[in-house]
């Protein structure tokens, strides 16, 4: 089930951007000033645009390069220097630099001018969108766009464990979801104390609803939240959905390499584990009550696979993974978890005037 369908494009939210549909936003910003400075110019300096996080469509910004050289390399260095730049001010999902070169094209005879527009993604993503073009008496004319493999110069890498992009569904960059799993109360009375309609219809797992549900086979009911307002209205009343019943909570934020783990046993919170790995430090860890053995095995093991994966202290966020895997070790949940035998995730709404209703 598409819980999209009828909404407007620049309604839709931005877990739906992709990078190939944030990188063909890039070049459909940046391509008629292309065409205008060929026009008027026969040439262009380099210059870029960055798209800042937000909604689906997102909001592009040009980039001009300061201070343009005669040197074509260093005007191509200029203008990533100051994509880059803004894109680290402006917390960017993706961005793009234009640059006017000859290229070799698959099959072709020999060079050619070409627009490049070469595309970087926050999640480690690159294309470049090559527009060859002739400036005649007509004016401009660019061939069909062909699409080749890009560089990324632009987005630090990226520092979670390679297991999270190798397992998870595919998603969009920079994931961000809560989840709640409920145990000791049925799937009807989790929807009634959410303020939550089960429509029993399974969500479209390309483009994943704001609210999904799932019952596993060891008794717990999951919800999952893409929407970050909606998930924090629930944990403000969390206390209350655990009446007679016991929540587990997770919560990622890939962005800001954010993660944390709560337990909640008839409306007490038991304990917490939270992680701040942009802010805080890689080896970052604040823990409150009582936690279960598992968080304590976690951490030995996420000690262990740092030390022993060859890679300097810190340069992957290896504790960015303890909340979650103590989660899973209490749930059978993972949110970046590629397949589930028979379990399928089926798309929930809200009760108007009913979010979280209570026991």
């Amino acid at each position: 089930m598409d819980g999209y369908a009828g909404w407007a494009e620049t309604d839709l939210p931005d877990w739906l951007a992709t990078p190939r549909r944030d990188f063909d936003r890039l070049a459909a910003h940046l391509r008629p000033e292309v065409e205008r400075l060929l026009a008027a110019q026969g040439v262009f300096a380099p210059f870029g645009a960055v798209m800042a996080p937000g909604r689906y469509l997102g909001v592009i910004g040009t980039v001009a390069a300061p201070n343009a050289q005669a040197d074509s390399a260093i005007q191509l260095d200029r203008a990533r220097d100051a994509v880059q730049d803004a894109a680290l001010r402006t917390g960017a999902r993706a961005a793009a630099v234009a640059a006017n070169c000859t290229v070799l094209l698959p099959g072709g005879d020999g060079p050619v001018q070409a627009a490049v527009i070469m595309c970087a993604h926050r999640d480690g993503t690159a294309e470049n969108i090559v527009y060859p073009y002739r400036v005649g008496e007509a004016g401009v004319t660019f061939a069909p766009a062909q699409v080749t493999e890009g560089t990324q110069d632009i987005f630090p890498p990226i520092r979670l464990r390679f297991h999270i992009r190798e397992t998870c569904p595919p998603r969009p960059a920079g994931y961000a979801v809560t989840a709640f799993a409920f145990h000791g109360i049925d799937r009807a009375t989790v929807c009634a104390r959410m303020g939550l309609t089960d429509t029993g219809t399974p969500q479209d797992d390309a483009r994943p609803a704001p609210t999904s549900i799932t019952s596993l086979p060891d008794g717990w009911t999951v919800v999952v939240c893409n929407d970050p307002a909606m998930a924090r209205a629930h944990e403000a009343r969390l206390a209350a959905y655990s009446a007679g019943a016991t929540i587990a909570t997770c919560t990622v934020d890939e962005r800001r390499y954010e993660s944390a783990a709560s337990f909640y046993h008839d409306g007490t919170q038991i304990w917490t584990v939270s992680h701040h790995g942009q802010a805080a430090g890689p080896h970052d860890l604040t823990i409150t009550g009582t936690p279960p053995a598992a968080l304590h095995e976690t951490i030995a093991a996420m000690d262990r696979e740092e030390t022993e994966s060859g890679y300097p202290p810190g340069m992957l966020d290896f504790y960015f993974d303890i909340p979650v895997e103590v989660v899973s070790a209490l749930t059978g949940f993972r949110y970046c978890q590629r397949a589930y035998t028979d379990v399928v995730f089926d798309v929930v709404q809200d009760i108007p005037g009913r979010q979280g209703a209570g026991p």
